[in-house]
């Protein structure tokens, strides 16, 4: 441990949140002097660097490079521009995560809950056909079950289905209640906890509905083989992994894909194919080239059209206009699930949770704890 701060260190934490000494101005003006050691801050100044970048303040005074790469097993491409290290933003999620895990997966086990059989059920099988079938008979929905369904509606039909299973799953677009540390889907689009007790999905709520299915598909794939893991790639064609072929047959099942290519063009096929399903459209793609309804050079051909117009779009194309946005409430709701607040509901009672420790794993005040569980005809 160093008495003066790691100029080294220094330069890392502000790197690794994506930023430069020049952005760190506002705290200093010497904040460029502090990354060659020509200037020391004060630790007044350092308490704000720790809270800037998101680093804990001791890490500051290692002599060494704090170790604070990705927790889980990386499952993202190896075309993908996310850096190798996590963000400060995706290391604190999986974090949160984790520690949600941990309390749940011991308060479970102590309560006398069953393990979840189907972790894990499926490990060192290679029949995709006998894991989707494993699936359905799980997640408890009919083929063409999201025809009817807006992309909104079928996203939280498929998360109920998940949560039915004993899966929690999680969703946000940045950190916890942090609104202004969002998340990038460039760099992840979700990722799975495995557990016999308690498994966890989150999903990054910043990517398109129709890419959120697939994840929400693929994370539970994952668990049937007892795996934790990252993920970014919506249907990736260059490397295609047993989960990826899971998901894909559960979403767009191969009958259904040949009845409509047996009734329609392949455009109308294509389209068809995304109204029963709600998924996106590379993944109606590359379904299709999967299943030799169009070639290898037609798939290419319309994946380079649909990149073009995904090119040609605004930035600002499809987002949600800037208004005063949901409500808390509302907000917390499909930040937490239904399986959670639940647990936590189930353990106070049972007087086998502190409502301290309640506040900090579902990261409210004591006042809008109260409210949100009001409002969810659960009196705390």
């Amino acid at each position: 441990m160093r008495d003066t701060p790691n100029p080294a260190v220094i330069e890392w934490a502000i790197k690794r949140c994506g930023k430069t000494p020049e952005d760190m101005t506002g705290i200093s003006k010497k904040a460029p002097l502090w990354v060659t050691g020509d200037a020391e801050p004060t630790a007044k100044q350092m308490q704000k660097l720790a809270k800037a970048t998101h680093v804990l303040l001791p890490y500051f005074y290692e002599d060494e490079l704090p170790d604070l790469g990705l927790q889980i097993p990386d499952f993202r491409t190896v075309t993908s521009e996310a850096p190798k290290d996590p963000s400060p933003e995706l290391y604190d999620t999986i974090n949160l995560m984790q520690s949600r895990q941990d309390w749940l997966s011991e308060y479970l086990e102590d309560d006398g809950a069953d393990r979840l059989s189907f972790v894990g059920s499926c490990k060192g099988m290679t029949s995709v056909a006998e894991c989707v079938a494993a699936m359905r008979s799980l997640i408890n929905l009919e083929v063409g079950w999201a025809k009817s369904l807006a992309s909104d509606a079928a996203v939280r039909a498929l998360r109920d289905a998940i949560e039915a299973t004993g899966v929690y799953v999680c969703a946000g677009s940045y950190v916890g209640n942090s609104s202004k540390r969002t998340l990038d889907v460039k760099e992840f689009r979700g990722f799975v906890l495995t557990d016999a007790y308690a498994p966890v999905i989150f999903i990054n709520t910043r990517d398109a509905r129709s890419a959120q299915l697939f994840t929400l598909a693929h994370e539970f794939a994952h668990l049937l083989f007892n795996e934790s893991g990252l993920d970014d790639a919506e249907l990736d064609e260059s490397n295609e992994t047993i989960c990826d072929e899971i998901a894909a047959e559960f979403l767009v099942p191969s009958s259904l894909a040949f009845r409509l290519f047996d009734r329609f063009d392949n455009d109308g096929a294509i389209k068809e194919m995304m109204r029963f399903t709600k998924v996106s459209e590379i993944v109606c793609l590359r379904r299709a080239k999967d299943l030799k309804l169009i070639s290898k050079a037609e798939f290419f051909r319309r994946l380079d059209d649909y990149r073009a117009r995904l090119s040609s779009l605004s930035p600002n194309k499809g987002e949600r206009a800037k208004t005063s946005g949901p409500s808390f409430y509302t907000l917390q709701k499909n930040h937490l699930g239904k399986l959670f607040p639940e647990t936590v509901y189930l353990a106070l009672k049972s007087e086998r949770l502190l409502y301290s420790d309640a506040y900090r794993l579902t990261g409210m005040s004591a006042g809008s704890f109260s409210d949100y569980y009001k409002r969810e005809g659960m009196f705390v």
